[in-house]
């Protein structure tokens, strides 16, 4: 009987140290009351001095079970222990696909974000450009260059008259009406910015080629352009068109 008990006390504390855990049984530096092995295990067997066969095996069985639960809750070597939030996390991951695909269709996603963004630009730019009367690709490179954000144009009465007016934003926020930006940033590209047609200069005149219409006009006055007056068939070996019916004699 005497022989059980020891033996069954010597299982428990075995058992004991083991379910303390790998590491604790070395105090800790700092004298944090942690005890030792050899330390514990004098502990231990006082406690269980006077301890009963009966209650010797009920703990020891309680140990076993502790042990086993601790086991097979034990997270594998590299692996990681995650809280209930972060397991349905995980899960929902994986039913979107494995990794790879996961990253393929993020990768998509970014150039197609990209494309879009760029789509976006170039539409509001070409508004921008028309409603300033600007070159698009002039206005790009400014624009570009200055960090500016082209904004919605906005219907603003000029004159009477209710006309679309493009705006910008800076790098500050503030936001200005294109047309003054470019007068107050971009005085030597305003010549280049300009369209055809809305930079307020006509064009190069040109003379009327009348017959009298000064030197070089056609003595004869009859008020029509040389080109007509060669063209008008008749006597005096007028041009004739070679395909049009000859004139009764």
């Amino acid at each position: 009987m005497k022989k059980n008990l020891l033996t069954l006390t010597a299982l428990l504390l075995a058992t004991a140290v083991t379910v303390r855990g790998e590491g604790e049984n070395t105090p800790a530096s700092g004298g944090d009351g942690r005890l030792s092995e050899a330390e514990w295990r004098a502990k231990l067997a006082g406690e269980h001095a006077q301890t009963s066969h009966a209650d010797l095996v009920s703990k020891l069985a309680a140990a076993n079970r502790k042990i086993d639960t601790l086991t097979s809750n034990q997270v594998p070597q590299g692996g990681r222990a995650l809280t209930v939030d972060e397991a349905k996390a995980y899960d929902a991951f994986l039913a979107l696909g494995t990794p790879d695909e996961v990253k393929t269709r993020l990768d998509q996603g970014a150039r197609d974000s990209t494309e879009l963004t760029d789509l976006r630009f170039k539409d509001t730019l070409h508004t921008a450009a028309r409603d300033a009367g600007y070159k698009p690709k002039v206005l790009g490179d400014r624009v570009k260059a200055d960090g500016l954000t082209l904004l919605p144009s906005r219907e603003v009465e000029r004159d009477g008259k209710k006309v679309q007016v493009a705006y910008v934003k800076d790098a500050q926020g503030a936001e200005h009406e294109l047309a003054a930006y470019a007068k107050q940033h971009w005085d030597d590209y305003l010549v280049a910015l300009q369209a055809e047609g809305t930079s307020g200069n006509a064009g190069a005149p040109y003379a009327r080629q009348d017959a009298g219409s000064g030197a070089g006009g056609n003595a004869g006055g009859s008020g029509g352009s040389w080109l007509t007056d060669i063209l008008k068939p008749g006597e005096g070996g007028g041009y004739v068109d070679p395909l049009q019916p000859a004139a009764p004699r």
